[in-house]
């Protein structure tokens, strides 16, 4: 069941932004709800497997978007690598901090999706930087209160645990 929840929500996550999320964008800002997703997710895991996720969803976005690729795969392991990074360190159950890092972490990812685009040949000014990175880390953060606790106590006490081969 984990395994299908798994990747139910990351399908979502393809899939909401261009659909649901295109009716509720802010000036056409809309969240990324795979590196949202890829926070979690490098959160309650281990390094490796973070990493892992983070490099495969962002092959697989990259893959389904038809351009660019290696653009998200390489944001999306940062993102995990630097999500895990601050987990490390940081209290997770407090929301506080998580909405925080949410918005720093998205804000970092954001940053290195513009400066690949413009590596990529894309012509974007200073304003649609400011723009999309501030856009984007706002919108993740505002949905943190929304999906994390959710999302945390599924992954400490619900279906997402992780549980050994010996305790299945």
């Amino acid at each position: 069941m984990r395994y299908v929840l798994i990747a139910v929500m990351f399908l979502l996550s393809l899939i909401l932004p261009g659909t649901l999320f295109h009716f509720w964008s802010w000036s056409g800002i809309k969240p990324d709800l795979l590196m949202l997703l890829t926070i979690y997710m490098a959160t309650h895991h281990r390094f490796r497997s973070g990493l892992l996720w983070g490099l495969g969803a962002g092959l697989l976005e990259d893959l389904y978007l038809g351009s660019y690729v290696g653009m998200y795969t390489l944001t999306l392991a940062v993102v995990a690598a630097l999500s895990y990074w601050l987990a490390e360190r940081w209290y997770r159950e407090n929301f506080l901090l998580t909405t925080f890092m949410v918005f720093l972490v998205t804000a970092v990812g954001q940053l290195l999706i513009a400066f690949l685009s413009l590596g990529a040949g894309l012509h974007w000014s200073v304003s649609d930087f400011g723009r999309l990175v501030i856009g984007v880390s706002l919108y993740n953060a505002v949905l943190v209160p929304l999906t994390y606790p959710w999302i945390h106590q599924s992954f400490v006490r619900g279906w997402l645990r992780y549980r050994p081969r010996y305790e299945r």
